[in-house]
C-alpha cells in the first residue's frame, strides 16, 4: 500500500511540474509579444536590435543562408518521419505519436498565433508593418530538436539537448542576420516549442523505458543539466547587459542608431541563446524525470 501511494505521488508530481513548465513557457511567449510588439518602447528596442544585424549579412550570410535554406515543408515532413521511425524502432508507439504531435502542434500554433491571434499595433516603427511573431523557421528548428530529444534513448538525451540548443540558436540568429525576423519573434518561437515539449512530457505513459526500477540517474544528465542551467543564467545576464543601453535610450533614436545597435543585436543574440538553452535543459530534465516514473 505504501509503495502504491509513493508511486502515485511520484508520477503526479512529475506530470504537474511538466505541465506547469509548459503553461509558463506559453505565457512567457505571450509576455514577449506584449512587451516587444504591443508597446511602442518594445517595438523600438526590438527594431534597434534588429538594425544591429545590418552590417553582418555580408559577413555571415555564407553561414546563415545554408542554415535557413534547410528549413522547408519537406524538412518538417522528413523530420516527422525520422523521429517517428526512431520511436517505433524502440517499440514506443505512444512516444512516436508524442513526437509527431510536438512538431505539428508547435508549427501550427506558431502560424495561428502569427496570422490570427496576435496583432502588431502601428506605432510608426519601420521595417515590416505586419506581425511576424513567432518565427516559423525557428519554430521548425526548435520543434524538431525537442522531438528528437524525446525519442532518442536515455543515454543520448543529454547530448541531444546540447545539440538542440546549438541548432535552435544557430537558426534563430540566422534569421536575424538575414533580416528575416526581429529578436522577439525568435525568442517567442522557442518558448512556443518549449511549451509543447513540456506539455507532451506531462502526457507520457507508464512505464517508459527499461523495466528496471530505481535505476540511477545518468551522470551525463546531471552534468549537462547543471551546466545548461548555469549557461542560461550567464547568457541571460549578458543579454541584460548588452540590451541595457537600448532600454535606456530608446526614445533617442539618433543616439541609438549611432552607438547602441550592434550592442543591442549582441544582447538579442544572447537572449536567443539563453532561451534555447533553458528550453532544451527543461525538456531534458522533465524527459528524464518521466523516464524514471514508476
Amino acid at each position: 500500500m505504501v509503495e502504491k501511494t509513493r508511486f502515485r505521488v511520484s508520477h503526479v508530481f512529475v506530470r504537474a511540474m511538466s505541465l506547469t513548465g509548459g503553461v509558463f513557457a506559453l505565457l512567457l511567449a505571450l509576455y514577449v509579444w506584449q512587451v516587444f510588439v504591443n508597446t511602442e518602447r518594445g517595438q523600438v528596442i526590438d527594431d534597434i536590435a534588429f538594425k544591429g544585424s545590418y552590417g553582418l549579412k555580408g559577413e555571415l550570410w555564407w553561414l546563415a543562408g545554408p542554415i535557413l535554406d534547410v528549413v522547408s515543408t519537406v524538412y518538417i515532413g522528413g523530420a516527422i518521419i525520422v523521429v517517428g521511425a526512431i520511436a517505433l524502432l524502440r517499440k514506443r508507439w505512444w512516444l512516436a505519436i508524442q513526437a509527431v504531435t510536438l512538431i505539428v502542434g508547435a508549427n501550427v500554433t506558431t502560424q495561428v498565433l502569427k496570422k490570427i491571434v496576435l496583432d502588431r499595433p502601428d506605432f510608426g516603427v519601420v521595417w515590416a508593418p505586419g506581425n511576424s511573431l513567432p518565427s516559423g523557421h525557428t519554430t521548425a528548428a526548435a520543434s524538431v530538436s525537442l522531438a528528437l530529444l524525446l525519442v532518442v534513448p536515455r543515454v543520448w538525451r543529454p547530448w541531444a539537448a546540447v545539440a538542440g540548443a546549438i541548432y535552435t540558436t544557430a537558426t534563430g540568429v540566422s534569421t536575424l542576420v538575414g533580416q528575416w525576423h526581429r529578436p522577439s519573434d525568435v525568442v517567442a518561437a522557442v518558448l512556443v516549442c518549449g511549451a509543447w515539449a513540456l506539455g507532451i512530457c506531462a502526457l507520457s505513459r507508464l512505464p517508459d523505458d527499461e523495466p528496471v526500477e530505481r535505476r540511477p540517474m545518468n551522470t551525463a544528465t546531471i552534468i549537462v543539466s547543471v551546466t545548461m542551467v548555469l549557461a542560461t543564467l550567464v547568457c541571460a545576464a549578458a543579454a541584460y547587459h548588452y540590451l541595457g543601453g537600448a532600454f535606456t535610450h530608446w526614445e533617442n533614436l539618433e543616439l541609438a542608431a549611432a552607438t547602441l545597435e550592434r550592442e543591442a543585436f549582441l544582447g538579442a543574440s544572447f537572449a536567443v541563446l539563453s532561451t534555447s538553452i533553458a528550453v532544451c535543459a527543461a525538456s531534458l530534465i522533465m524527459r528524464q524525470a518521466v523516464a524514471r516514473m514508476r
